[in-house]
């Protein structure tokens, strides 16, 4: 929780210094909603994965930089996701902080084609702990999230007269997203042991955002 709050706090601070820097530059207000499709990854072959969908929304703010054709946007946005985890249901929510370095070309005065990349934090805003008993064999399992991610985007866009924009964006995360943990029975010693696996959770997304 400490870790959460310092991280947060320096997310703040470097909003701050970013709008007081882009003062002169025109700053622009909207929404952006979209939806995502998970990849659900472990390191361990035996465990099913599936890719689950969820949805996001809130507001970004775009700001113009002094080169020519570049621009910065950031967004708070409520993210909620129905993980999959070995045939379970996980349902995860979490506030995203992306901060995205934008370069875009002018099409005919009336459309903007950019490519985009930048960090993205998540914070869990959830339950971060799950725990069910698997109906067939009856052994415990474990879901086990981070409270903190960080994670790259990667995104080609375009923009519509300067209001409406539309985007599919890649997310790669750093590091693992969580820990499963599971019991395994030995059916000859009839005794139990346990098992763990890490997640990466890699998302492709598609927004839809305007701008006041």
């Amino acid at each position: 929780m400490l870790m959460m709050k310092r991280t947060m706090m320096a997310t703040c601070l470097l909003l701050t210094t970013l709008l007081s820097l882009r003062a002169g530059n025109p700053v622009k207000l909207g929404v952006r909603g979209g939806f995502e499709l998970t990849e659900m990854n472990f390191n361990v072959d035996d465990l099913r994965q599936t890719n689950r969908a969820g949805f996001y929304v809130g507001p970004v703010i775009s700001f113009g930089m002094p080169l020519s054709g570049l621009s910065m946007d950031i967004g708070a946005l409520y993210s909620k996701r129905d993980l999959k985890v070995d045939d379970e249901k996980v349902k995860q929510k979490s506030i995203l902080v992306p901060v995205n370095m934008r370069f875009g070309v002018d099409v005919a005065d009336v459309m903007t084609v950019f490519a985009s990349a930048g960090p993205q934090l998540s914070f869990n805003i959830g339950d971060d702990v799950f725990n069910w008993v698997d109906n067939e064999d009856k052994t415990n399992h474990q879901y086990t999230m981070q409270n903190t991610l960080v994670s790259f985007n990667f995104g080609l866009g375009i923009r519509l007269e300067n209001h409406i924009e539309a985007g599919v964006y890649y997310n790669l995360p750093i590091g693992k997203a969580a820990d499963f943990t599971w019991e395994k029975l030995k059916n000859e010693l009839k005794q139990t042991t346990w098992s763990t696996a890490k997640t990466k959770t890699n998302a492709w997304h598609v927004s839809v955002s305007y701008y006041f």
